[in-house]
């Protein structure tokens, strides 16, 4: 009698096998195992997710819960796999460099860091000038935060709908999250006339590139 087709798979993320073991740290995933890496997943159809605000928070939730409690890299939000075998093969071939991945992110959470106007340009020549002046003052900073940062990158750095604002990611030690935040107080009371906001400790959402192809 043929086996039932096996069902497709959503990948959360990958976690070390080293802190919880196959035991999912958070409900509603499974932990597929291969070697010392596990990957969180969930029964899926194979088709790419809408972007729905339920499913944008299933996600959310999974990671954010499982880097509650240990390290996690995650998987870019819809990452589909046809089966559980293809999951594995993609396992096999990527073990090491997801091995490096989960090394590289432990004990270190991501900082969002904006920089942006209080209140919204009168015009578009006011949101030009503030703009410019924006973008100078958040490269400063952010120059300045990356030294106290393992990697960073600039998410924008240019006006918006609601105003000009500049936003950067970095990541942290755990153990100098706290130095790190005193440090962006620090550029609020530099910049008075902006406002420098910090928020996390996040996983390391923008910091992670995984690749699904052949």
């Amino acid at each position: 009698m043929p086996s039932a087709p096996q069902r497709a798979l959503e990948l959360y993320g990958i976690i070390s096998l080293d802190v919880s073991g196959a035991t999912s740290p958070v409900r509603g995933v499974t932990v597929l195992s291969f070697r010392d890496v596990g990957a969180l997943v969930a029964d899926a159809s194979y088709a790419a997710p809408a972007a729905t605000p339920t499913h944008v928070a299933e996600y959310r939730r999974v990671v954010e819960g499982a880097f509650a409690r240990q390290t996690i890299v995650p998987a870019p939000f819809g990452s589909i796999f046809r089966s559980r075998d293809s999951l594995m093969r993609w396992l096999e071939l990527h073990y090491f460099t997801l091995l490096e991945a989960v090394t590289f992110v432990a004990d270190r959470a991501m900082a969002r860091v904006v920089v942006s106007y209080g209140d919204e340009p009168e015009n578009t020549t006011a949101m030009s000038i503030d703009a410019d002046l924006l973008d100078n003052a958040a490269d400063e900073s952010f120059r300045l935060l990356r030294r106290h940062a393992v990697a960073s990158v600039v998410i924008s750095n240019h006006a918006t709908e609601v105003g000009p604002a500049a936003r950067a990611s970095f990541l942290i030690e755990r153990e100098r999250w706290d130095v790190f935040n005193d440090i962006v107080r620090e550029e609020q009371k530099r910049l008075r006339e902006m406002h420098v906001e910090c928020t996390g400790p996040w996983p390391p959402y923008d910091f992670v590139r995984m690749q699904f192809g052949a």
